[in-house]
């Protein structure tokens, strides 16, 4: 004669059995072998073809004969083409001296990367800053760092009109604007900075500046 134990006891045993044998399925655990293998190749694989190299670029606008400094550069990772890629400055390579001894060479733009050539030794830059003494409305009123223009030197207001304005310089780069501090002090006239090649400093130039009644005519 058969003692029966009941169904609660039964169906426990059962239970049990079909947990055990889940976490024990080989098929399961091949699976889970498997994901876990795609998800690591997968992951090499991407680092494998990220080519991104690191890069120097710019936060802000810089003009030609500021001087370097660490906040203005920051690292950009970019993909370039092996014809490009050589002109530019990477993170991992030295600058030409300490930043404290360098000029920008030439004005950049925020957001771009910094060309091999856009950082020289303060003795090596062929650039200086010619101020102007602007009077009122022979400037643009929107005048500003990093504008371009064209100065014009001819007879003022209150000369004779025997002579006609010439241009003495072309295309050259505006430091600054003394609009504001000119505003302040009633001045009639302001000193507009600007970056210029020496080469281009003639003593000629130099003086005509300042005899003549200068107007600046922005290019861009």
């Amino acid at each position: 004669m058969t003692n029966w134990r009941g169904p609660g006891e039964s169906g426990r045993t059962s239970a049990q059995r079909l947990r055990i044998r889940a976490w024990r399925d080989p098929r399961l655990l091949i699976g889970l072998l498997l994901v876990l293998g795609a998800t690591i190749l997968g992951a090499r694989l991407a680092a494998a073809s990220d080519d991104t190299v690191e890069y120097w670029s710019i936060r802000s606008d810089v003009a030609a004969g500021d001087a370097v400094n660490r906040d203005t550069l920051q690292a950009t990772r970019v993909r370039l083409s092996s014809e490009t890629k050589g002109s530019y400055l990477r993170t991992n390579e030295e600058f030409a001296a300490p930043l404290d001894d360098l000029v920008w060479a030439h004005g950049v733009s925020a957001g771009a990367l910094v060309d091999k050539g856009a950082l020289v030794r303060r003795s090596a830059t062929m650039r200086s800053q010619l101020p102007l003494s602007v009077a009122e409305g022979a400037a643009p009123a929107d005048l500003g760092r990093g504008d371009l223009v064209d100065v014009w030197v001819g007879p003022g207001p209150g000369d004779e009109p025997a002579g006609k304005a010439r241009l003495v310089l072309e295309s050259v780069r505006v430091i600054e604007s003394g609009d504001d501090a000119a505003a302040q002090a009633g001045s009639l006239a302001q000193t507009v900075l600007v970056d210029v090649d020496k080469t281009q400093l003639r003593g000629s130039v130099v003086s005509t500046v300042a005899a003549g009644h200068v107007t600046l005519v922005r290019v861009s």
